[in-house]
């Protein structure tokens, strides 16, 4: 299923050297082509797309007039309005989704590639707008590093042109629907169209997975799951009209859409005729698609099809077309996952490879956790707890890194279990000490709906002033869920000689943090994958290591020295000579917290 652009993709102005288009269109493997001049209304031609299978069909074309774009310095750039027409448009209901780089032809020439359908009004879906081919050869040879630029919002038409019952000689982009309706009520002459957006699918998730990507994702149009098995095909060659697919994800968890292709010159494809996000220099998946058929819904047709073999490599992401490359394999982050519950001793993997994108792997590694534990447990809601140990790999790393810790939630263990994960993926992915080039990650959770904790009873301190670089004792007192034995240990906690005199505090609890009731955990999690990456507490790559694999853990108990008035989970007892406290390990996860005053001297 296709990224559907709803309304209009607007022409981005790429801000390279500009070629001649009459001088590119001559090179070796570009077909004949008509330039946006000679293109007139009344005009007619065909357009090549896949409605079922990969076989490539003609549809008919009538251009209604062209556009031209407007934006101060923006440069002056055009699209094609026409009308599509015949047996191929009355089975995919007009213009559809999955549709967009379909190559148009006039007198055996390309003009250009369809890009947009009008999706405002459903009587209206046999219209459909076209960026000009010589928009789209600007990116056919566009080198590494070109800027993006903004699009133009207005087009205005040439001539006056009749779109229903309205004459309309500008075209003005809405932020949504509601925008656009209230427009076209109160302006006449003008028709408001909605911005580009896309639909996309994904597979492989369960259903709160599926809502975690969706809402962090922040994704304007609706994210759709499909459920299909994949399907083996042989792949036909890839040619002018050729469905093909371009994903974000691949394997066990998948993510992306369908796109046709506009040109193939060589080893270089141009497709879809507009942007996927117009993110500039990029690296996704290029695959074959077959098309199983086109689904008529009341909202929008689309395309149904499976996503085939790797064949490429998505390079440039821009607002006339994207560029594929075959033979070119993009790299790939990969993520493992293994849940096993001791229950019942049922065990799932997972994997997928996503692309070098940081906000993206981080996404998709969360959620595949989240299915694998939801499927493994089959049951949304349960409490217990997990153990996970999470293994990351990069160029740059001096070797594995892996953290181990225990969770344990009454309600949702598999949300709980995952708390950890983003901050981990943002180690790898944003580590602000060494240049890290990130390989994989892998993710083990063991799960029981047996309750290993242990709560903090009592902390009391042999006295309550001391002075700078003394020691403090503590007795400290644990006892097990369910047990009546009280584990009981006096701990001597010092006091840094660079310590600030003055009131303080002690704190003793979990050095894991405390997961309130009152907060959501999916809502904890979100927030997790969205927030921005924090730089590390420390000056040194080893040391942000060690940090990471012993730090705090849920099971071990922290006993800290803090100033009064600085926050008891930050990270100030670092910056004193020696560690304002001590670490308890122990087998359960602690839960609890005391806080004593006391005077430094």
């Amino acid at each position: 299923m296709a990224r559907i652009v709803a309304i209009v993709v607007l022409i981005a102005a790429l801000g390279v050297p500009a070629i001649g288009w009459a001088q590119t269109a001559a090179r070796a493997g570009i077909p004949p082509i008509m330039g946006i001049s000679e293109i007139k209304p009344g005009m007619r031609g065909v357009g090549r797309t896949v409605i079922r299978g990969q076989q490539i069909e003609q549809f008919d074309i009538e251009i209604i007039g062209t556009l031209r774009g407007g934006g101060g310095i923006i440069p002056v750039r055009h699209l094609i309005l026409f009308r599509i027409a015949g047996p191929v448009a009355e089975r995919s209901g007009g213009t559809a989704a999955g549709m967009s780089g379909s190559p148009l032809y006039i007198n055996g020439k390309l003009i250009g590639a369809l890009s947009a359908g009008y999706l405002f009004q459903p009587d209206k879906r046999d219209l459909a707008l076209a960026t000009p081919i010589e928009e789209m050869l600007r990116v056919l040879d566009l080198p590494s590093g070109a800027p993006s630029s903004a699009w133009p919002r207005t087009f205005r038409a040439e001539r006056p042109l009749r779109i229903g019952e309205r004459l309309v000689d500008r075209v003005v982009i809405a932020q949504d629907v509601p925008q656009a309706e209230q427009i076209e009520a109160a302006l006449s002459g003008v028709s408001a169209f909605v911005p580009a957006s896309f639909p996309t699918t994904v597979s492989g998730l369960s259903p709160r997975a599926f809502r975690l990507v969706e809402r962090a994702l922040g994704l304007k149009q609706p994210l759709f799951q499909s459920e299909a098995e994949p399907t083996a095909f042989k792949a036909a060659a890839i040619t002018h009209g050729s469905s093909v697919g371009v994903l974000q994800a691949k394997g066990d968890l998948s993510f992306g859409g369908i796109c046709t292709a506009t040109l193939r010159v060589g080893n270089k494809l141009l497709i879809c005729g507009h942007p996927w996000e117009n993110l500039g220099e990029v690296e996704y998946v290029l695959t074959t698609s077959d098309i199983v058929t086109v689904v008529r819904t009341l909202e929008r047709p689309f395309k149904e099809g499976n996503l085939g073999e790797m064949i490429g490599k998505i390079d440039q992401d821009r607002g006339p077309a994207i560029r594929g490359v075959l033979g070119q394999m993009p790299r790939m982050f990969a993520v493992r996952v293994s849940v096993t519950d001791k229950d019942t001793g049922t065990h799932v993997e997972k994997g997928t490879q996503v692309v070098r994108r940081a906000d993206l792997a981080k996404i998709f590694a969360t959620a595949m956790a989240l299915t694998a534990i939801d499927r493994s447990r089959d049951a949304v809601l349960g409490g217990g707890t997990a153990t996970v140990t999470i293994n990351l790999r990069g160029k740059g790393l001096p070797r594995v890194i892996t953290r181990t810790n225990l969770f344990y939630n009454s309600r949702d263990i598999a949300l709980a279990s995952l708390l950890e994960l983003p901050e981990a993926l943002n180690f790898l992915l944003y580590n602000d000490l060494a240049q890290i080039d990130p390989i994989d990650v892998s993710v083990d959770i063991t799960l029981t709906t047996k309750r290993q904790t242990a709560a903090l009873v009592d902390a009391q301190v042999e006295r309550r002033e001391v002075a700078a670089g003394e020691t403090l004792r503590v007795r400290l007192n644990v006892r097990p869920f369910q047990e009546e034995v009280v584990n009981s240990r006096v701990i001597d906690v010092a006091v840094p000689r660079n310590f600030p005199r003055g009131p303080a505090v002690l704190v003793v609890g979990s050095a894991g943090p405390q997961i309130t009731v009152e907060f959501p955990l999916e809502e904890r999690v979100l927030q997790f994958l969205l927030r921005e990456p924090s730089p590390s507490p420390v000056d040194a790559l080893e040391d942000a290591i060690t940090l990471f694999e012993d730090f705090g853990k849920n099971t071990d108990v922290l006993i800290r020295v803090v100033p009064f008035g600085l926050p008891s989970d930050g990270a100030e007892f670092l910056k004193f000579d020696v560690f304002a406290g001590r670490i308890i390990r122990t087998d359960w996860v602690i839960q609890g917290e005391t806080q004593i005053p006391i005077l430094v001297r």
